[in-house]
């Protein structure tokens, strides 16, 4: 599979850095925008959501089992070729990291902003503020 079959079977696509963001079809009440897509050198897809996580629900969504997301298994089973793949993997989910990471600090900026102001923050904004957190904490874990 390639992007653009891939990038067809979803809503609210666009362009960010070096792939794609959409929204999950997981039907969770937080899917607009929070699924990243990455098609990397080799044509794998990577799909991540920052919201539910789920890549084998999303899959199920979209009618996709797993392995369309790799167009061929690889055939050079030599170390350093595992090695250079496990590499490309975690460029790929460092990028997705890094994005998460900036978009969060920028949620912590407005409430911060917010309460120098002497703004009191509504329930609805603290529980941003905890999944801004639980974001850094799951970017920070990619990042380890």
């Amino acid at each position: 599979m390639n992007a653009s079959l891939l990038l067809a079977r979803l809503e609210g696509v666009r362009r960010s850095g070096s792939g794609w963001r959409a929204d999950c079809p997981n039907g969770h009440a937080k899917a607009r925008g929070s699924l990243s897509i990455t098609e990397a050198e080799d044509g794998r897809m990577l799909l991540s959501c920052f919201a539910c996580h789920d890549t084998p629900a999303i899959l199920r969504a979209l009618g996709l089992e797993l392995a369309d997301l790799f167009p061929e298994r690889i055939k050079d089973p030599s170390p350093e070729a595992r090695r250079a793949a496990r590499e490309a993997f975690k460029r790929n989910a460092w990028a997705s990291a890094l994005g998460v990471l900036g978009r969060e600090a920028g949620v912590l900026l407005i409430a911060a902003r917010d309460l120098l102001r002497g703004r009191t923050l509504s329930p609805d904004d603290v529980e941003r503020l905890a999944l801004a957190e639980d974001r850094i904490a799951r970017a920070r874990e990619v990042l380890a």
